[in-house]
């Protein structure tokens, strides 16, 4: 199963636009779209926070009318901001600067901070709220320990990394 073509067409995005938001090329795109090439987890997570819905639409679930309207109501609201902003913050561009300037460093430093601040905070949260933060985290912890365990299989292999070999695609070697 690949949804990918079809969020983006219902998002409203070009393939350019998708490769300069999370930057990568728009042949890389193409290709993930035509199911020549998968999207590694990384860029799974990058265009999951671009279209409003988890990675799992992508290549594992059926795209239900629910998801679809949030990736709808998220290319709306990316929409009105730019109109509001007369054109200063378009989503793509951000994005770009976003995904090329962060590092996993910085990242991790932020969501540590974050952690702490709701932990520190947790006494004052609702029980329902502080369950589904914990269950938030559960899942997210599921989806690094995956990375992790394909990351370990890659280096136990004598193939080339998934990564490499799209590196290899994109480059034209």
């Amino acid at each position: 199963m690949n949804n990918l073509k079809q969020i983006r067409e219902i998002y409203g995005a070009t393939q350019e636009q998708v490769a300069q938001a999370i930057n990568v090329n728009r042949v890389t795109v193409a290709n993930w779209e035509s199911g020549t090439s998968m999207a590694s987890s990384s860029n799974q997570e990058k265009l999951s926070i671009y279209y409003g819905i988890g990675p799992e639409y992508f290549y594992e679930k059926v795209l239900d009318d629910a998801a679809k309207q949030v990736v709808l109501e998220t290319s709306t609201r990316a929409q009105e901001l730019a109109e509001k902003s007369e054109g200063r913050r378009v989503k793509e561009r951000d994005f770009h600067k976003v995904f090329e300037s962060v590092t996993f460093k910085q990242a991790m430093d932020q969501y540590m901070f974050s952690m702490k601040m709701l932990l520190a905070t947790a006494d004052s949260g609702e029980l329902d709220k502080l369950k589904t933060a914990a269950l938030i985290n559960k899942k997210m912890g599921a989806r690094l320990d995956a990375i992790i365990k394909l990351r370990e299989q890659e280096e136990d292999s004598e193939e080339p990394s998934l990564f490499d070999l799209i590196e290899k695609v994109e480059s034209g070697t």
